[in-house]
């Protein structure tokens, strides 16, 4: 039996779109649901037939003992699909506004943890640098192997040592192919279960998706690397890897081996001499430079991408996932975080509703809101700055914000995701550590910026530039409207709504205000005829004042009935 047969797998599920084309890994994934106890879910998203071929795959048994718990299956499920659905466990993982905590710690737990790929494919497709000279002895065992790719050393042709990042073969296709399956489950899952259709999944799966698919792009990834050796190229604290662009491509980069101790060893870090204090500070320091000065940051500061270095100095490594905050977004920021010290909840709220977006049909309750937060403010911060614990602050205005169908950019739930890193790495090696405290010189020396005269002369600048190219502009726009005015041509419309209502009302109230005068004029005219006893005559009255008063009546019962038709007295 084929796949397009009536009884085959694709039977009934044409309507899955783009997944039509991957029923074989559609099916596999029924099949693991099927596994860890999710038959339900399939029932309720409409997946009959897909339930019935999952069930009939062979080799897919349950296990003798599922765990009780309904997150740790979704978990286990999810490390069973492989690289995407790994992926999405920890992007939920970051969205403490949106999912329940049992399932946040859950997802917590999903680890890269793969097989290396054989060393014979990553010589494949190194074969043409290899071939060139440029690349000698690759080592067969990978430093480190991830989801998305491994990292081997091996040295250049004049003896330098560099680390050679390969992305998994194949691994492209399977990405964009779960990222289909995913796209049409998200679909469902909006369509038959309203009571989570309020997250938006569709729209968090794309804008995952094009993380994802960006991460497996790895000249972005020199772009970024680039992009960080320029901001630190004078910072000796800070190391930034060297890239060898000449022998990178989307799949393939080459950089500097840079080697250290992990920054949440704390024993080897203790042994090797480094106050522990000073480095938590350190490495918190480094990343708040990163979002207040330079705008463009860190998205995964997690310990296997942070080493620590004689100096002592950091190593940053792995640049897939950044992210950016422009000067008008951070002025925001800054607002937001003046507005919460000096407990200003109307300033929070106004910054908070210019960061957001608003996700319903109608705006927020402005007031409704202000007050909320304002009582999460007297909540939160109504203890010692100290006992603030930075990144459970962040998610819990995520929280707030999400109540009011209010979501953040992806940029921002990245940098509240990079601080939540950060403020429990800075906990591993100190457990007095105050993430805030940290950040408030960062925030202090920001605030003096603003009122600094070199700022002020720089937004009078750039006003300047803006109305530079606003008066050059001008003319060009306005050519239009001057030829129309020449040629008699212009003309404007309004449109004004409920303005047919209106006009229907009075429209019916105009022809009943003349059939009322025909009345009037009806009674009056024949009450006149029968008082001058004019002939002809029936039984002694006039012919014409009873036709008259008839044809009044008439109108009359009309009047009576159009009134009790339409409710109006």
């Amino acid at each position: 039996m084929n796949d397009n047969s009536p009884g085959g797998p694709l039977a009934g599920l044409s309507k899955l779109g783009r997944a039509y084309r991957h029923m074989g890994r559609f099916t596999e994934v029924g099949a693991v649901l099927v596994k860890f106890g999710f038959d339900d879910l399939l029932l309720r998203l409409g997946l009959t037939e897909l339930l019935a071929q999952a069930r009939g795959l062979i080799g897919i048994k349950p296990p003798e003992r599922l765990p009780a718990g309904r997150s740790e299956r979704v978990r286990l499920a999810m490390e069973e699909l492989g690289v995407v659905f790994i992926k999405w466990g920890q992007y939920l993982s970051s969205r403490e506004d949106l999912i329940p905590e049992a399932y946040i710690r859950e997802f917590s737990k999903l680890q890269n943890s793969v097989q290396p790929t054989p060393f014979e494919d990553i010589e494949r497709l190194l074969s043409g640098i290899i071939a060139s000279g440029e690349l000698v002895g690759l080592e067969p065992e990978p430093l480190a192997a991830a989801s998305v790719g491994q990292v081997h050393a091996a040295r250049l042709s004049d003896g330098r040592e560099v680390a050679v990042k390969v992305r998994r073969p194949g691994l492209r296709k399977q990405v964009l192919t779960d990222l289909e399956i995913l796209a049409e489950l998200a679909a469902l899952v909006e369509k038959h279960l309203p009571a989570l259709a309020s997250a938006r999944p569709s729209a968090m799966v794309a804008e995952f998706g094009r993380a994802l698919t960006a991460e497996l792009d790895f000249t972005i990834e020199a772009v970024n690397l680039e992009r960080f050796g320029r901001f630190y190229a004078a910072n000796p604290k800070v190391k930034i890897p060297k890239i060898y662009r000449s022998l990178c491509n989307d799949r393939v980069l080459v950089m500097e081996r840079v080697e250290g101790l992990k920054f949440n060893d704390a024993e080897g870090l203790k042994a090797a001499g480094y106050d522990l204090r000073e480095l938590a500070r350190f490495g918190a320091e480094v990343v708040f430079e990163q979002i207040m000065t330079f705008g463009f940051f860190h998205g995964d500061p997690h310990p296997g991408n942070l080493l620590v270095q004689p100096g002592p100095r950091i190593a940053l490594l792995d640049f897939g996932l950044v992210g950016r905050l422009n000067r008008h977004t951070r002025d925001i920021l800054l607002d937001m975080t003046v507005g919460m010290v000096r407990r200003r909840p109307r300033a929070v709220t106004h910054a908070l509703l210019k960061l957001v977006n608003v996700e319903g049909d109608a705006p927020p309750d402005r007031e409704r809101l202000e007050v909320e937060v304002d009582l999460f403010m007297e909540a939160t911060l109504g203890r010692p700055l100290k006992e603030v614990n930075l990144g459970r602050l962040l998610n819990d205005m995520m929280s707030v914000a999400a109540q009011y169908q209010l979501s953040l950019p992806s940029d921002l739930l990245l940098l509240i995701k990079a601080l939540v890193q950060v403020e429990g790495l800075g906990y591993k090696l100190d457990p007095e550590f105050d993430l805030a405290d940290v950040a408030r010189p960062f925030v202090i020396g920001q605030y003096r910026r603003r009122f600094s005269p070199g700022h002020w002369f720089k937004r009078f600048g750039d006003s300047l530039a803006d109305l530079k190219d606003f008066l050059e502009m001008l003319p060009g726009d306005l050519k239009p409207l001057y030829h129309m005015l020449r040629s008699g041509r212009f003309k404007i419309d309004f449109i004004l709504d409920g303005m047919d209502d209106l006009r229907q009302t009075v429209d019916r109230a105009s022809y009943r205000l003349s059939f009322a005068v025909v009345l009037a004029s009806l009674v009056i005219g024949s009450s006149v005829v029968i008082h001058a006893d004019i002939p002809p005559k029936w039984h002694d009255l006039p012919v014409l004042g009873l036709v008259g008063f008839l044809g009044a009546a008439v109108v009359g019962f009309w009047l009576l009935y159009d009134f009790l038709k339409n409710r109006r007295f």
